[in-house]
């Protein structure tokens, strides 16, 4: 009771400090009283940097080196930690744990290849990835190595992006210290194995680099196949909506009644938004046309993953419980590392909701809040890799916090290399 307390108030604290600085900065007059003062100061971030093809050709090679680094070290630590001689293709095989083997099921088959108790359970997944596995597929030839290449290709153009959007606002040095903060967290391991946080992190950074370019046509676009990447990448429209009121100006001028700039504003630039829902309709599409409900993928989840809502309060509140109370094993392999994570992106947004744009607060209190309300909720320290603001709020961190810079990367890093092994050794890694 008293976690889900404190995090209402923390969380919905945020909110109303957000609702007030988006109101502010759209044109609404909120008066000079010295509250409001306060909750709208800004203060500089460090400028911002040009960035070259050259550079962002070197961000692309960097990241893609250090995947293959850690690629090679999973091997070793794989042949060092198994009991018996692994071939080729048993190494390959190690990849296909826990959802990946629902990935690789879709990119066969469709939705339609695999089935439990008659039930399409693989409907419970978004298409992107496995849609885009299967494309490399004619190429590479095996579904695995498909998966893995195109997540370290996905994560390196992900560095790009965000490299490329924190140089509009922020100092070189905060850009490429945010890479290397998402890149060891620990759970970051995810962003090299067969897993969909790669297509998530990569349709995201993009679609936030448009948005914050107010380029609305590529931001809806990116923002549609986010949303048919998971659930989540919905939620684009919000900070896509923070930025098109703020950058416009939009309750200033309704306020001036200027309604015929407001709405050519609307329909030319504002209505790519809605381009973002595209991606959740063709899953939900998919749905229908496979079992007749639009909204099968609901059942599927809680019938097989006990995966129902819950208020986003009782679901961190059960977390933080059951990284108490439960077994050893598991309070180290899932609850610790999601109440840990869970505190990480919560601590960003209250140090980064003065200090930074809007929109970027915006998509990280928005997702925090949908990704922890869940009544089994054993995946959150995945779901948080793609959950990019908070890197960007943590380098800005450090910017100001040099000592802490080497603690945080070690830690980090460390960290990642346990839960990589572990991973590896089939333990329950979600």
């Amino acid at each position: 009771m008293l976690i889900s307390f404190l995090s209402s108030i923390l969380i919905w604290g945020a909110a109303a400090v957000l609702i007030v600085r988006i109101l502010s900065a759209s044109g609404l007059s909120t008066g000079r009283s010295k509250t409001v003062s306060v909750l709208t100061a800004d203060r500089a971030l460090g400028g911002g940097f040009e960035v070259t093809t050259a550079d962002t050709a070197k961000v692309f090679g960097i990241a893609m080196a250090f995947r293959a680094a850690v690629f090679l070290i999973s091997i070793c630590a794989i042949y060092l930690f198994k009991d018996h001689d692994f071939s080729w293709k048993d190494l390959w095989n190690t990849y296909l744990q826990w959802d990946a083997n629902n990935y690789q099921r879709i990119a066969i088959g469709g939705y339609t290849y695999h089935t439990e108790n008659g039930d399409f359970t693989t409907l419970a997944f978004f298409p992107l990835y496995p849609w885009m596995i299967r494309a490399l597929t004619l190429i590479l030839r095996s579904e695995i190595i498909s998966g893995i290449v195109l997540s370290a290709l996905l994560y390196a153009g992900s560095c790009c992006y965000m490299y490329k959007l924190m140089a509009m606002d922020y100092s070189r040095a905060s850009a490429v210290r945010a890479i290397i903060y998402m890149s060891v967290f620990p759970h970051a391991l995810f962003f090299g194995v067969m897993m969909n946080e790669s297509t998530l992190l990569f349709m995201s950074m993009a679609s936030l680099y448009y948005i914050r370019k107010h380029d609305w046509m590529k931001a809806g676009i990116f923002g549609a196949l986010a949303a048919l990447s998971r659930m989540a990448g919905i939620l684009l429209a919000i900070p896509a909506a923070v930025e098109w009121l703020e950058h416009y100006e939009i309750f200033g001028k309704l306020k001036e009644k200027r309604i015929g700039e407001v709405w050519r504003l609307f329909y030319s630039k504002g209505l790519w938004i809605f381009l973002m829902l595209l991606g959740t309709g063709i899953y939900l599409f998919c749905n229908f046309k496979v079992t007749g409900d639009w909204f099968k993928f609901l059942e599927y989840q809680d019938k097989y993953w006990s995966n129902g809502s819950c208020y986003f309060g009782t679901g961190i509140a059960g977390i933080f419980d059951r990284a108490v109370t439960e077994t050893n094993f598991t309070k180290f392999a899932i609850w610790i590392p999601e109440a840990v994570s869970i505190a990480f992106v919560t601590a960003a947004l209250i140090y980064g909701l003065r200090r930074n744009r809007n929109m970027y607060s915006a998509y990280l209190l928005i997702y925090i809040i949908i990704n922890t309300g869940f009544d089994w909720p054993i995946s959150i320290a995945r779901y948080m890799t793609c959950a990019a603001p908070a890197f960007m709020f943590l380098s800005d961190f450090s910017e100001r916090h040099k000592w802490t810079e080497p603690l945080i990367t070690a830690s980090m890093a460390v960290a990642m290399g346990v839960y990589l092994t572990a991973y590896f050794m089939s333990k329950q890694i979600l």
